[in-house]
Parts: C-alpha cells; sequence; structure tokens
C-alpha cells in the first residue's frame, strides 16, 4: 500500500494529528498507510504525549483486528517510520516511535545551541544583531515560543538527521507526504518552509532522489484561532499573533505559493474568541480540541482521496497548484446539518457510529454480560468478564474510547463548539474534562439535528437500548465464526451499529 507520510510540526500539528487519529478509528478512510511524523522540541508537552498514546493505542487495536473485513473500525493502518524500515528489509530502526528527538536542545539555551561563547568577535556582534537578548537566552526544552527566528536555526537540523535519511530512503514513487503547522507560532512557522524547500531539492545525505523533488505534497497552514491569556512573564503574547501571520503570509507569497512548489495548499482560521491559559510548554500545555483542527484533519482526509493527475509535479515544480480554505453554514455552534454537504457526508456516518459503539461500551456492556445475551455467549468468541479483562479491551480500547469521548466533550465546550451528539461534559477540579454524561431517555435522540425514525405501526417497539442489542444479536448470527474473539467483537459492534444508526438515524 501506498503510504501518506504526515509531518506534524509544533502543538498545532500534534492536535491535528489526533484528530485523524480519531477520524480514522471510527472509519474514515485514506487508502493509505499514514505515517505520521510529529517534530516537537517540547518532549514533555501535555498535547503531543496525549497524541503520541492515542496513536499508539490505535496501532494496537489495529494490529489486533486488521484483516477482518466485516469490521469497519480502526481500518486505516497507522506506522511508525521505524515500521517501513524495517518492512522494507532495513537495519537498525531510526526512531521507535512517532516524534522526532532534536538533538543538543535538552536543558539548553539557544546561545548554547548555537555555540555562541566560542564566536569571535565580529561574529558575536552580527548574531546579536539578529537575536535579541532574550533569543539568546530562550529554554529551547519548552519550544521556541513563537519566535520562528530561533526555529529555523534549530529545526534545520532535522533535515540533516538519519530520520530524514531513512524517511528518503523509504519513500516511494506513489507515496504523497502532507504537512501540518501553524503560522503564527514559532516551531510551525519555521519549520514548514524550510520542510518543504528540502523535499523539493530532492538530495539528502548527498544522495538524489528524484521521485521525492517530484513528490505530490499538501499541506495545511492554520491561522490564529485562538488566544492566550496575557502573561508579563511569559514570552507569547497573542497580541502579536496577527502580526506574524501576516508576515509569514507575505513570506508564503514568495517562497511557497509564488514559485508553485506545493501542490495543495489549505489555509484555515477563526476569529479567535475563545482564550487559553498561557503555559509555556510542558505537561501543562493541554488545550482543548477545536473545531478547526478537525476542520484540519479533514484537509488531510480531501489530500489523501485528490486524484494523482491534480498533483503533477515536474522538476520540483507543482503543475497544477491548488489552495483551497475551509467553510461552514453557521457561526458558533456547529451540528453535521451546519457542515456544506460534502463535509457532513465524509463523516456523519462514522462519527454517529462510533459513538454509539463508544456509549454502549462504557454504560451497557458489564449489563450485557451479566444478562448474558446471545451476542455475548457465543460458542468460541465469549464476550464474558475474562474478555474484557485482556489487554486488547481493558487497555487499548477503553483508553481510546475514553480519549474519544474526551475529544467530543472538548470541541462541544469549545468556541467555535462542534456539538454533533447531545452530551455534558464531565470535568474535575482544575476544569479538565474527563468524560461526559448523557440523557438515557431515549438514546437516539442524541443526534444534533438529526430526528429519531420511530416505528409508526408499532408504538410498543423495543427502543434505547434493548433495541441496540437486538441488532448486536442479529449480527452476531449473521457472522457466524470469525479467526479470533477480538476481530469478532468489532465486526459485531461495527455491522450492528451500521444497521442501527440506519434504521433509527440515517
Amino acid at each position: 500500500m501506498a503510504k501518506l507520510y504526515i509531518f506534524g510540526i509544533g502543538g498545532t500539528g500534534a492536535r491535528v494529528i489526533k484528530t485523524l487519529t480519531m477520524l480514522l478509528a471510527s472509519g474514515v478512510k485514506t487508502n493509505f498507510d499514514v505515517v505520521p511524523i510529529l517534530i516537537d522540541p517540547d518532549s514533555a508537552g501535555g498535547d503531543l504525549n496525549r497524541t503520541i498514546k492515542l496513536l499508539r493505542d490505535y496501532q494496537n487495536v489495529h494490529k489486533t483486528v486488521d484483516g477482518y473485513e466485516q469490521n469497519n473500525f480502526f481500518k486505516n493502518k497507522i506506522s511508525t517510520l521505524s515500521d517501513i524500515v524495517t518492512e522494507k528489509g532495513g537495519g537498525a530502526k531510526v526512531f521507535d516511535g512517532f516524534r522526532f528527538e532534536l538533538d543538543g536542545i535538552q536543558n539548553d539555551r539557544f546561545k548554547d545551541f548555537i555555540d555562541f561563547n566560542s564566536l569571535d568577535a565580529n561574529n558575536k556582534n552580527l548574531v546579536k544583531l539578529l537575536f535579541s537578548e532574550k533569543n539568546l537566552d530562550a529554554d529551547l526544552g519548552v519550544g521556541f515560543k513563537g519566535n520562528p527566528n530561533i526555529g529555523s536555526v534549530v529545526l534545520n537540523q532535522f533535515t540533516k538527521s538519519e530520520v530524514f535519511q531513512s524517511f528518503a530512503d523509504s519513500y516511494e514513487a506513489n507515496d504523497r507526504i502532507f504537512v501540518v503547522s501553524s503560522i503564527f507560532g514559532g516551531t510551525g512557522a519555521a519549520g514548514f518552509p524550510l520542510l518543504l524547500k528540502n523535499l523539493r531539492k530532492g538530495k539528502v545525505g548527498g544522495k538524489n532522489y528524484e521521485h521525492l523533488k517530484n513528490s505530490r505534497i499538501g499541506a495545511i497552514s492554520v491561522l490564529p484561532y485562538f488566544k492566550v491569556k496575557q502573561n508579563d512573564n511569559s514570552e507569547i503574547d497573542s497580541h502579536g499573533f496577527i502580526t506574524k501571520t501576516k508576515a509569514a503570509l507575505h513570506y508564503y507569497a514568495r517562497n511557497i505559493s509564488g514559485n508553485n512548489s506545493i501542490n495543495s495548499l489549505y489555509y484555515i482560521g477563526d476569529s479567535a474568541e475563545n482564550t487559553y491559559e498561557n503555559i509555556e510548554g510542558g505537561t501543562n500545555q493541554k488545550n482543548d480540541a477545536h473545531f478547526i483542527e478537525l476542520a484540519s484533519a479533514l484537509s488531510i482526509i480531501d489530500f489523501a482521496h485528490t486524484e494523482d493527475i491534480y498533483l503533477e509535479t515536474k522538476n520540483g515544480i507543482a503543475s497544477n497548484p491548488t489552495y483551497k480554505e475551509f467553510g461552514t453554514k453557521a457561526v458558533r455552534q456547529l451540528s453535521f446539518n451546519d457542515l456544506f454537504d460534502g463535509t457532513k457526508n465524509s463523516i456523519i456516518n462514522n462519527l454517529t457510529e462510533y459513538f454509539y459503539f463508544n456509549l454502549f461500551l462504557k454504560d451497557k456492556m458489564t449489563w450485557a454480560i451479566d444478562k448474558n445475551y446471545p451476542f455475548v455467549s457465543e460458542d468460541g468468541a465469549k464476550f464474558d468478564t475474562n474478555f474484557i479483562q485482556q489487554s486488547f479491551y481493558k487497555n487499548f480500547l477503553s483508553d481510546f474510547n475514553k480519549e474519544f469521548r474526551i475529544w467530543l466533550a472538548e470541541v462541544f465546550r469549545n468556541q467555535i463548539s462542534f456539538a454533533p451528539f447531545a452530551i455534558n461534559p464531565i470535568t474535575n477540579e482544575q476544569n479538565e474534562i474527563t468524560d461526559f454524561k448523557i440523557d438515557t431517555t431515549s438514546i437516539f435522540t442524541l443526534v444534533t439535528g438529526i430526528p429519531e425514525r420511530k416505528n409508526k405501526f408499532n408504538p410498543f417497539a423495543q427502543n434505547n437500548y434493548e433495541l441496540f442489542v437486538n441488532h448486536l444479536n442479529k449480527a452476531s448470527d449473521k457472522l457466524g465464526d470469525a479467526p479470533s474473539p477480538p476481530k469478532r467483537f468489532m465486526g459485531v459492534f461495527s455491522q450492528a451499529t451500521k444497521s442501527l444508526v440506519n434504521k433509527k438515524l440515517l
């Protein structure tokens, strides 16, 4: 299968890839083996590590149920670069994970990184003209804090690394590349143009890669979509986001769109009415998921489904570059019905089916086992207490599902609010979302703006979870045997939620 390498640069890159992972779990497909490469100097970043954990859980679920055609969840393969190198018969693993480790920045100031103290007097004066004292004393271990001039120097090492060499060696003619970055910070604003320039050179480690030079490259440049609280002790000031964005767009106009170096460039932003805590990296930097990140993830899906003919490149120049923006019908709170038809149709069924799958496992799986319904008691593939104590269910799937619920609750309470389902976020003392709750009176009224289809001829027909169980029993009976209990489990729920949603809602 052809590969889609996704470079997620900075915190925005990590958050968009997290949302993409949610979509892939629900059954949205790219038709590529997705290979995320996260580039972020802030190794302790809360958003970064939430994404890495999610990707690992996804991989574990996918590997367990891969190949079973009756299951539609977790279908799209996600690989690390090391997985690709190993599959191609390469040598030692380049890095066993999703994040590239930048060398020489841990516990270092920028002046140490550039070896400022060893420079002669003339070069020191030149550096002082280019970088302020604050720049030189900046702690690189928590990122570049809105300073792309620092980021461009530090990130340049990535294109000279063993990881980038391994990427170039593994890249094949039918593969594609997508870059996710913000334009108003430091890491993304610096990393995107630098990475693109090196890709279009097609020369890595002294070797020429013609198919890399002429690769199909897409990117999304995320404009400001939030603010941070004013803090005089912080180097991050959202009052400068727009100024930095204008300067970066001017640069992009000359060096990206102006020279046709990219095939598809997506732009997105918001009026930034929501305000986050001003946290300069580290474990506490965990922003609520945002609809902008969902729309950005959809740009990756759109690029993946764009036909090759529209992405031709010759001698490193895109033959037919396209530039796209994202729009919605409403403004501050969105449901599925507020999306344009193409967007709505690409996610409504998948997300709704996964929502109900998740809901049943959270609220009713133990109940169903206690009731010993037919779908849990099938000979040879029992979904009993022993099954739900195994790693596949207890750790990988349950952990992923909890993150899915937190993600839905975060985009629900954020501004813009994306509220496809009627849920009530649950928060802890720190106002962090830990889960959501629902009104269980009628679970088929939970899809916002989509009325429940009722049985006009039988007002006493099964409803709520009893109807859900009926569909699970039918799916179980229809599927018969499967290669393993986890595969059969996912197949039963995938088929049951599909038939249930089609009958009651869509």
